[in-house]
């Protein structure tokens, strides 16, 4: 008997024997890019195995931030756009009886006048918890080849030499599996699984650079745009604030008080948040709030700058730190300031003592990617003087938000109005950008994509992490990972056209315009050459798809699309002199012996044979004759300098003309419908479905 009972305890203290799962794709966190790592992967048909350490989906999409994090519908795509659907659909039998779903400017504008925060009610932009965990659910149930593991914690990636080759995990109880897969997803915030690969990560603030003005120790004043004292600009390991982001519900007086807590949590000091500033204004539907109070109330600053390093254990200490701060936040305001109105929603986290399961970190490690982000791709002023960042052919998503740090240090010094050390919300020194595939990419590691704790600096991540951004460049970390997979080529070594037209086919943007949305019939083509910067928009970024294509256009998109070497001979119209925007370009088609095509014919055969008098002294003829820049070209026309193009390299005989074509009554051809004429006639991209 005691013999039985002594190898029953051996048994129990034994570890477990791992099992082995194999996949073709492992997503590690099912954070808002892990799901769409997930749903990207999946929807191309490779077996996927989403690894997540909570019961619910999205990330903090689930578990508090109930507000787009976004600064424009039209940067917002794919997955997400499909869950901001979901979103309003879901609250639309409320739509006129409620007044809380309705439309209004979000705050404040942009000086382009048309970026604003893109949260409006009625748009699908604002919801509650539940519902966004139960809408990514059902997205995810859709696919038979996506399996999803709850409660499950990824402890060591396991490789062979530089490669991984999968991921150790348990759950609280000490089950193991061990997952195997051909590539892994890296989705969580911290970049865990990447730092056990070996993969090379930064933390904390950069100093300031002729890149990042905005870089290192920053004191700034957000009403008035100001640097104050304490600006070195020095670089440190600070990380910005965290929070459990609690929903709080508004509770009417028939309710009772059943809501209201009857003792502070363990820590309570009210002193703590005297200077805070919440009401509980409700914010998300049903009379609901998020409680996002910085840099005094919900929200803790130092505790979390060794998160990342914590172990599990470690980690539980440091989030029930944050609890009992959030809640005792909740307590002095039902019991200094009356507002016992509020309270923990009963139907939200059910099973968590109605607070959600994980804590906010904006930040933690990042990796260090074959390209890398900083701010001058946020700020378009720090290599321009304009609205338009630069361009990244590599793009692989988009995202607009402004650039918004966070406190590092506790608000202590409440004689100056900024909010801290660390904090700056830039709203007019940011605009929408392009993310590079490479920023997806660690260094010194294969099989691995990270699209949550991508290649940036601290100030570009500032505008990068959010979830609407996050959501989009997992999706795209995934439609790589499946095609890496298909083709049993590195994610790093995948063919650029190939990765984008998927990524397009699953309606990503991966460059930004006003007026291209998804639902354009060449909204593939223009998202594919605007890449390539074969075409591009107006100075107001807005491409015009269904305005017709004029002379001028054409010859710019024809010289980028066939990589044509500048040639300037002369300045041969009277219509396009040398200031005109498209000059270079035009003459680069008429020395090219392109104008047959708009019935421009060469002119030196008029002068007939050599005459000494005529032809022996250095006259030339400028301002020959019209071009007519802004006339419409039609689909012959355009297909007629595809035509002579495509026979063509920069090497041939220059004194080749193109046939005459006669002039045509034929209707013009509209930029959107041209996109996808040019993109179908290069021989080396892939014309999109």
């Amino acid at each position: 008997m005691r013999y039985s009972i002594i190898l029953t305890l051996l048994a129990a203290a034994m570890p477990l024997a791992a099992e082995t799962q194999s996949y073709d794709v492992v997503v590690v966190g099912g954070s808002s890019g892990g799901i769409g790592a997930a749903i990207g992967a999946a929807r191309l048909g490779v077996s996927v195995a989403l690894v997540e350490d909570t019961p619910v989906l999205g990330g903090m999409i689930s578990n508090g931030i109930s507000n787009i994090d976004s600064y424009s519908y039209e940067s917002q795509c794919g997955l997400f756009e499909e869950f901001r659907e979901e979103v309003r659909k879901h609250y639309e039998p409320l739509f006129g009886k409620d007044p809380f779903f309705k439309l209004g400017n979000g705050m404040p504008p942009h000086i382009n006048g048309r970026s604003f925060a893109a949260h409006e009610s009625l748009r699908g932009g604002r919801w509650e918890p539940h519902v966004a965990d139960a809408i990514l659910k059902r997205k995810a149930a859709e696919l038979p080849n996506l399996k999803i593991f709850y409660k499950r914690f990824a402890t060591k990636a396991v490789m062979e030499g530089n490669r991984i080759t999968g991921v150790a995990t348990e759950t609280d109880a000490g089950e193991p599996i061990l997952f195997t897969a051909k590539v892994v997803v890296d989705a969580t915030h911290e970049a865990d699984v990447a730092a056990s690969a070996g993969a090379p990560f930064r933390k904390g603030r950069e100093a300031r650079s002729a890149l990042e003005p905005h870089a290192g120790k920053v004191h700034f004043f957000n009403h008035t745009g100001e640097f104050l004292p304490g600006s070195t600009g020095e670089g440190d390991e600070a990380m910005v604030s965290s929070g459990l982001r609690l929903c709080i519900k508004n509770y009417p007086k028939e309710a009772g008080e059943a809501h209201v807590m009857t003792e502070p949590p363990p820590g309570y000091a009210k002193e703590k948040y005297i200077h805070s500033a919440y009401r509980g204004t409700p914010g998300v539907p049903h009379g609901k709030s998020e409680m996002n109070t910085n840099p005094i109330g919900s929200e803790l600053q130092l505790i979390n700058w060794n998160w990342a390093e914590s172990d599990r254990a470690g980690r539980r200490k440091i989030y029930e730190t944050y609890r009992n701060n959030a809640l005792g936040f909740l307590y002095y305001l039902q019991h200094e300031r009356g507002f016992r109105h509020l309270g923990l929603p009963d139907d939200e986290f059910k099973d968590n003592g109605n607070v959600p399961y994980r804590i906010y970190i904006r930040e933690s490690r990042r990796i260090e990617g074959d390209d890398l982000m900083t701010e001058a791709d946020i700020n378009p002023f720090i290599n321009g003087n304009g609205l338009i960042p630069p361009l990244r052919k590599n793009s692989i998503g988009i995202g607009e938000y402004p650039i918004d740090s966070k406190p590092v240090r506790p608000k202590s010094d409440l004689t100056t109005p900024d909010k801290g050390e660390g904090d700056f919300y830039l709203v007019n020194a940011s605009i929408a950008f392009q993310v590079p595939y490479g920023s997806l990419l660690p260094q010194k590691t294969e099989g691995l994509l990270v699209p949550v704790a991508l290649s940036a600096t601290h100030v570009a991540f500032s505008s990068i992490r959010m979830d609407p951004t996050w959501m989009s460049l997992g999706q795209s970390a995934g439609i790589a990972a499946a095609m890496s997979v298909k083709k049993g080529t590195p994610p790093r070594m995948l063919p650029l056209e190939e990765l984008q037209k998927e990524m397009v086919g699953q309606k990503l943007k991966i460059a930004f315009y006003w007026d291209v949305e998804g639902t354009h019939p060449a909204f593939a083509e223009i998202q594919l050459l605007s890449a390539k910067g074969v075409v591009d928009g107006n100075a107001d970024r807005c491409f015009r798809p269904d305005e017709p294509l004029t002379r001028a256009e054409a010859a710019r998109f024809i010289f980028r699309a066939f990589g044509l070497w500048t040639s300037v001979s002369n300045v041969h119209f009277t219509d396009v002199p040398h200031t005109h925007p498209a000059f270079r370009e035009i003459e680069t088609l008429f020395d090219n012996g392109a104008m047959p095509v708009f019935g421009i014919d060469a002119l030196w055969p008029k002068e007939g044979g050599y005459d000494a008098k005529q032809h022996s002294g250095f006259r030339q003829k400028n301002n020959i004759g019209e071009f007519k820049p802004d006339q419409p070209v039609t689909e012959a026309e355009l297909s007629a300098l595809i035509g002579w193009f495509k026979g063509r390299t920069n090497q041939s005989d220059r004194g080749d003309r193109a046939p005459l074509l006669a002039p045509s009554e034929a209707p013009a051809i509209t930029r959107g419908e041209a996109c996808r004429t040019i993109l179908a006639a290069l021989p080396t991209a892939h014309s999109a479905k």
